[in-house]
């Protein structure tokens, strides 16, 4: 059957083609960093992936199921490959998808043929004629690498974010990217003293400073990241989650509407911060305190008001009292 190519996404893929890359590339849609993530048979966590993507992102549920559905086929069909190669960035968003499909593999007991790329920078951002010089750097996988990922993977899956917070904290020569992107990944945590996460912090800090239009906080917020991650439509929902909480700490975006796909609200919205949201900011007030969660941080629920949160400055777990 040839090679096999598995990417990061559609931008990637279509590169990695117009490069002259034969064979079937494979894009790895989905957004780990959100959600539940469940260790364990690649279509187990699939059907949990479809039903939160549906839901958070209002996408057509069988159109996801169909793809996730042809994605794992492929995946299920890899001894009909004789090379894989995976080509992945340095990001959180790639360093999950790199860690899933090789927990895949893993578990397939299979490393013949399997060759690892690991960009130190944005695959989507190449053009046709320079994403190949990535290739240069790649390496084949060993059985050594799969156990690594496949123990990460399960770190992060589970119900509690201590593993995966001691995994952050060692080096680890073999995947030099995974210990700061589990890192990054613990900030989107509640902060103590105001509940907050990163990009939840950032993002009030500049609406407090003025920018009150939610396409270019994104694109303020991307500039501040050490290593991009996250996509204009999760940064979106995180708005959303401010301003429809039990306690806003945002005005000024219309609330969604089944009637259309959302875009204009946020290209036209003029968002300020609400009293809580200036209290909250400035550690008067706990966003969590006041509002309560129900989302995921890897397999890990945070549920109410008393839950996992993360010192960024210490870069310290703190547990629910």
């Amino acid at each position: 059957m040839g090679d096999l190519i598995i990417t990061n996404g559609d931008t990637a893929a279509d590169l990695l083609r117009q490069a002259g890359r034969g064979g079937t590339i494979l894009p790895w849609r989905d957004v780990l960093h959100e959600g539940p993530i469940v260790g364990g048979a690649l279509e187990a966590c699939s059907r949990r992936r479809v039903s939160y993507l549906t839901q958070r992102f209002g996408l057509p549920e069988a159109e996801i199921a169909e793809g996730f559905a042809e994605r794992d086929g492929i995946m299920r069909a890899h001894a009909g490959y004789d090379r894989i190669e995976l080509w992945f960035e340095h990001d959180l968003f790639d360093q999950l998808q790199l860690l899933q499909v090789l927990a895949f593999f893993a578990d397939a007991e299979r490393s013949d043929g399997l060759v690892l790329v690991q960009a130190d920078d944005f695959l989507g951002r190449q053009r046709a004629d320079t994403i190949l010089t990535f290739g240069e750097r790649a390496r084949d996988i060993t059985a050594i690498d799969l156990d690594i990922a496949r123990r990460a993977w399960l770190d992060v899956a589970a119900p509690t974010p201590e593993a995966a917070a001691r995994r952050a904290e060692i080096a680890e020569p073999r995947f030099p990217f995974l210990p700061p992107a589990l890192r990054r990944f613990l900030e989107e945590l509640p902060a103590p003293g105001n509940g907050l996460g990163r990009t939840e912090a950032t993002a009030l800090d500049d609406i407090h400073a003025g920018e009150g239009n939610p396409v270019r906080l994104f694109h303020d917020l991307i500039h501040q990241e050490e290593a991009a991650f996250m996509g204009d439509w999760s940064f979106f929902r995180l708005l959303d989650d401010l301003a429809f909480c039990d306690v806003p700490l945002i005005a000024g975006l219309p609330p969604p509407s089944p009637a259309d796909d959302n875009t204009g609200r946020f290209r036209e919205a003029a968002l300020e911060l609400t009293m809580a949201g200036e209290e909250v900011l400035a550690g008067e007030e706990d966003h969590v305190e006041l509002s309560g969660l129900d989302r995921w941080w890897g397999g890990t629920r945070l549920a109410g008001r008393n839950v996992w949160r993360y010192d960024r400055g210490a870069r310290r777990l703190l547990p629910p009292t």
